[in-house]
């Protein structure tokens, strides 16, 4: 027993330093993420993600954070995971162009396609029994994140040629098993938010922005530095077989501050420049994930989950600058027509583990779009979506695990935008103008986690 002892002493010794330099890491991993679709998550861990995010009632990771804390109980030793998702977006739309109410061409129709870079997410996260009940965990990810480039020598430069808002957030949790039916989990999320567009005001020149001087450019870059939000969860186990899980993830209330800055604005004879500060508050929605997990025989599990996120928040928002901003005629304020919807997702996931190596995974989720017609333009694009998702899982030894997941996105049908949205009709600024466009798109990622336990 003496002897056993100051191996344990270390071993949680070198559990407890995992822990403190997690922050750090996590920290300098997130800092060059990009994100991609519309603001919502396409997976956090391989294993979730080939799952459909079906895994509120599986959860039995570090990623646990935010799919559900109370999953942490079911740890039995210290486990640190990490890995990366890659997506490669691509999305379309055509004859894009305005018209005036009266059916003059105002903006020859024209295509306009996204330059997006490739997009890289990364995740990293650490879990430990501390007793038979009692788990902590710290787990870094990416919650909320779109960042979208557009050509600017196309007439969509006059919506937008680059929007990005975006989420980075560090969680501990910590999660206790009342008995052998029920856990529960809490998690504080400190987050760091980005948000930012770049597009081109139209002024009268029909050929873009790319063969008119008198189209000028404006730039607005903002971060929040510090917010926060909470996870909670709760996991009820009925019967061996039946697992059902719940998770609420709370609203984050952002205070935006950063610059906005016009490059190029035509005065008689010249052009000026003006950077001015701005601050606006866009918060990131609250959600409610709730699942049931079935395993008929011990190789086999099936998940379904529901998850409610509720986007309505983002009704409106107002840019306010600290002097007044030239291209609004000396305005302080500037407001944004959002209109945005709640939305239902279903998702569905399977797992069978083949061989005591080998675990194979499939998934699927439906995801509708919260942007109605009436605001939909470039800076913020999105469709109703289909996700479909496989992968495998790898045991090398008893320690290693390494995680795999393909995932392929696309709209359900093309976006028929023909004068519904005011956001697009407003292109040219001058006439009253029905804008039009047909647009869709899909998504290609991939992704790895590697897990080891102590």
């Amino acid at each position: 027993m003496r002897r056993n002892k100051p191996r344990r002493q270390k071993s949680h010794r070198r559990a407890h330093c995992i822990m403190q330099n997690l922050l750090v890491t996590g920290a300098i991993l997130t800092a060059g993420a990009a994100y991609a679709g519309n603001v919502d998550t396409f997976g956090i861990g391989s294993r979730a993600t080939a799952l459909g995010g079906a895994y509120a009632a599986t959860a039995d990771d570090p990623f646990a954070a935010y799919y559900n804390p109370a999953g942490l109980t079911q740890i039995k030793s210290a486990t640190i995971a990490a890995g990366s998702h890659i997506l490669a977006p691509s999305m379309h739309g055509s004859g894009l162009g305005a018209t005036s109410t009266t059916g003059t061409t105002l903006i020859p129709p024209t295509n306009v396609d996204d330059r997006s870079d490739i997009l890289v997410v990364p995740h990293l996260g650490f879990a430990m029994p501390v007793t038979d009940k009692l788990a902590v965990g710290l787990s870094t990810y990416v919650p909320w994140g779109l960042d979208i480039k557009w050509s600017n020598r196309e007439v969509g430069a006059y919506s937008s040629t680059h929007s990005w808002y975006n989420r980075m957030a560090v969680t501990p949790t910590v999660a206790y098993k009342i008995n052998d039916q029920w856990s529960v989990g809490a998690g504080i999320s400190l987050g760091r938010s980005e948000s930012g567009d770049e597009h081109y005001i139209y002024t009268g020149s029909p050929t873009g922005p790319a063969g008119a001087t008198a189209n000028f450019k404006i730039k607005t870059d903002l971060t929040d530095d510090f917010n926060w939000s909470y996870n909670l969860g709760v996991m009820y186990k009925p019967i061996k077989e039946v697992t059902l899980g719940a998770t609420y993830r709370s609203r984050t209330e952002t205070n935006f501050k950063g610059t906005t800055e016009v490059s190029g604005y035509p005065v008689p004879g010249s052009t000026i420049n003006q950077k001015v500060n701005t601050s606006v508050s866009i918060d990131h929605p609250q959600q409610v994930q709730v699942g049931l997990r079935y395993q008929p025989i011990d190789t086999i599990s099936l998940e379904l989950d529901y998850v409610w996120t509720n986007w309505s928040i983002i009704d409106s928002y107002t840019a306010k600058f600290n002097t007044g901003l030239v291209l609004l005629g000396g305005e302080t304020t500037r407001p944004y027509q959002r209109n945005w919807d709640d939305t239902n997702q279903i998702r569905i996931g399977a797992e069978w583990k083949a061989l005591d190596w080998l675990t194979l995974r499939g998934g699927y989720f439906y995801d509708p779009s919260p942007v109605p017609d009436s605001t939909f333009d470039l800076t913020w694009p999105d469709a109703d979506k289909k996700t479909y998702s496989l992968g495998a899982g790898f045991n090398i030894g008893k320690s290693f695990t390494i995680d795999t997941v393909v995932q392929y996105t696309y709209t359900e049908s093309k976006r028929e935008i023909g004068g519904e949205s005011q956001n697009l009709n407003d292109l040219t600024g001058l006439t009253p103008s029905r804008a039009s466009v047909s647009a869709d798109g899909q998504l290609w990622g991939g992704g790895i986690t590697v897990t080891y336990r102590f």
